[in-house]
C-alpha cells in the first residue's frame, strides 16, 4: 500500500502562468483570479503552483514574485520558480516584438506530472507537457487595428502554436466556441465552455444603503445616473454611446449624467475629442480605474446600465448590472445574447440614434423595465463559479491522463 507521501507525488501540479493577475485588473483577471478560487474548494483539486521568474544575470527576488506568492497562499499553492537564461532586457525587448522567449518551460523532465494552465490566450514553448489555454476572443482577427502596440501579431502568431499543444481549450462562451471552431478548424470534442459569472454576495440588489451612500459620496454622485463600465478601448465603442447620450433631451441628460468608470485603455483620443465636438465637458463623468469593492455599489445605484461593444467575448460587466438589478442597454454582438437573453434591451452599436432609442425606451418604461429587471436577477443567478470550476476540473483530470 502507498504512503501517503507517494500518493501525494502521483497527483499532478496544477502550473498556473499568473501574468493576468498582475494589476491593473481587466476581465480577464477576474475571470482568472475567481475561477481558480473556485477550484480551490473543490475535494480532488490539483496542487497550484504559479509559475515566477528569476533571471540568470540578476537572481534577485522581486516585487511581483511577493505578489504571486500572496495570490498562490491566498489560493492554498505556492510558486514554482524558474529561472531565465534570456537577460532581463532582452526578454523585454522580445515581448515589445511580438515574439515569446524560444527556450520551452519543460525543457527539463519534472519528477512529478503536472498540467499548464495559460489563462491568457497562450504561454511559453512546451515540448513534453500538455497545457490548457483560455480564449476569451478573437478580437486580434477580427478587429487587430484596436489593440495595443504589436499584441495582435503576437497572438496571431502563437495562438496556432499554444493550441497545437493543447490537451482541451477552455472558452468563455458558445460564441467563441464557434469561433474557435471556424477559424482554426478545432475539434469541437477538446473545447469546453466555462462561463464568466459573479460573486452572487456581493453583486445583488439589496446592498446596504450605507454601502452605497460611501460610494456616492466618494465619486460626488447622486442615484439614477447613466452608467457604462469598461476599459477604455475602441471595441467599447465609447465615441459612439457618446454620440447618443448626446442625441438624448437637455432635461434627461441634466437629471441623468453619464458616468464612465474604467481603466485608461489605449487608442482612445478619439474619447476626448468626441466630447469637446458635442461640448459635453459638463455632462460626463469619467472615473478612471475603480477599486474592485466599488463595483457593485456604483452599479446598483446606476438607473441603467450601457455597454453598445462592438464585440465581446462574453461581457462581464452586463451579468454584474443584471445581477444588481439594474435594466442594460447593450448590443447584439458576439456572445453579449448569451449573456442578456430577453432581459436586457439590445441596440445597434453602430447606430448613435439607436443607442439613444433604446436608453429612453428603458427610461420612459418603467413598468417594462422592472419586468426585464426581475428576468436579469432570475438569468444572472444561473452564472456560478462552482459550476465552471467543477468543468474545469474535469479538463485538467482529463489532460492529466492523457485522454
Amino acid at each position: 500500500m502507498k504512503s501517503e507521501s507517494e500518493l501525494a507525488s502521483t497527483v499532478p501540479d496544477l502550473i498556473v502562468e499568473p501574468s493576468a493577475l498582475y494589476p491593473p485588473w481587466s476581465g480577464v483577471g477576474y475571470y482568472t483570479r475567481e475561477l481558480l478560487k473556485a477550484y480551490r474548494e473543490l475535494p480532488d483539486h490539483f496542487p497550484i503552483k504559479f509559475l515566477a521568474y528569476r533571471f540568470f544575470l540578476k537572481p534577485k527576488r522581486a516585487s511581483r514574485e511577493d505578489r504571486f506568492a500572496g495570490q498562490a497562499r491566498d489560493m492554498g499553492g505556492s510558486l514554482d520558480i524558474r529561472t531565465r537564461l534570456i537577460p532581463g532586457l532582452i526578454y523585454d525587448r522580445l515581448r515589445r516584438w511580438a515574439l515569446r522567449p524560444p527556450i520551452p518551460l519543460d525543457l527539463l523532465k519534472r519528477s512529478k506530472p503536472c498540467v499548464y494552465f495559460f489563462p491568457n490566450y497562450v504561454g511559453e514553448p512546451l515540448i513534453r507537457s500538455k497545457c490548457v489555454p483560455v480564449i476569451f476572443d478573437f478580437g486580434y482577427l477580427h478587429y487587430p487595428g484596436t489593440l495595443l502596440g504589436r499584441d495582435h501579431l503576437y497572438l496571431k502568431r502563437y495562438v496556432p502554436r499554444t493550441l497545437r499543444r493543447a490537451g482541451h481549450v477552455i472558452v468563455i462562451s458558445e460564441c467563441i466556441k464557434n469561433e474557435l471552431r471556424e477559424l482554426y478548424d478545432y475539434p469541437a470534442e477538446k473545447i469546453s465552455v466555462v462561463f464568466p459569472a459573479v460573486d452572487h454576495t456581493v453583486f445583488r440588489p439589496d446592498l446596504p444603503e450605507e454601502t452605497q451612500a460611501a460610494v456616492r459620496t466618494r465619486y460626488g454622485l447622486e442615484p439614477g445616473f447613466l452608467f457604462s463600465l469598461s476599459t477604455l478601448e475602441p471595441r467599447k465603442n465609447f465615441p459612439r454611446l457618446i454620440e447618443a447620450y448626446a442625441r438624448l433631451p437637455e432635461s434627461l441628460r441634466t437629471r441623468r449624467p453619464l458616468v464612465v468608470a474604467g481603466g485608461v485603455g489605449w487608442k482612445n483620443q478619439d474619447i476626448a475629442a468626441t466630447i469637446r465636438r458635442l461640448g459635453l465637458e459638463s455632462s460626463l463623468k469619467f472615473l478612471g480605474y475603480i477599486p474592485e469593492e466599488d463595483r457593485a455599489p456604483l452599479m446598483r445605484d446606476a438607473g441603467l446600465f450601457i455597454l453598445p461593444s462592438l464585440y465581446e467575448g462574453f461581457g462581464m460587466p452586463v451579468l454584474e448590472a443584471m445581477a444588481c438589478g439594474t435594466p442594460v442597454v447593450t448590443s447584439a454582438r458576439g456572445a453579449l445574447p448569451e449573456v442578456g437573453g430577453e432581459a436586457v434591451v439590445y441596440a445597434d452599436p453602430l447606430d448613435p440614434d439607436d443607442i439613444a432609442r433604446k436608453i429612453r425606451s428603458v427610461l420612459e418604461n418603467p413598468k417594462e423595465s422592472e419586468v426585464r429587471v426581475q428576468a436579469a436577477l432570475a438569468r444572472a443567478g444561473k452564472f456560478q463559479w462552482s459550476a465552471g470550476a467543477r468543468i474545469l476540473a474535469e479538463v485538467f483530470r482529463k489532460v492529466a491522463a492523457g485522454d
